[in-house]
């Protein structure tokens, strides 16, 4: 059975791409079937926002670790790849979401 995950989405001011990028989040989980929360938050506040979180996602190179899984998504905003991020994230989110 799966759960309801809490997705948080980071850019640099925690506005623009990241409300952009989690558009595209909420496709890949309706298309994956994950229920989700979704987030935004800025590069700086990261470490706060993703208390609880089940997976923070990122438009900004991030290295750190979180306690959770991490990945980029700058492909939803530059537009290179995306399908293959869709699918890496779908199959992630579903594997979360199942475990």
């Amino acid at each position: 059975m799966s759960r309801k995950l809490k997705i948080v989405v980071a850019c640099g001011s925690g506005v623009a791409t990241s409300t952009l990028a989690s558009k595209t989040v909420e496709e890949v989980c309706k298309a994956f079937k994950v229920e989700a929360s979704i987030e935004t938050c800025s590069m700086r506040s990261i470490v706060d926002s993703s208390q609880g979180a089940d997976v923070v996602l990122t438009t900004n190179k991030y290295d750190k670790e979180l306690g959770c899984p991490i990945m980029s998504v700058t492909s939803f905003i530059t537009g290179i790849n995306v399908e293959k991020t869709k699918q890496d994230l779908g199959r992630l989110l579903q594997n979360i979401a199942n475990s």
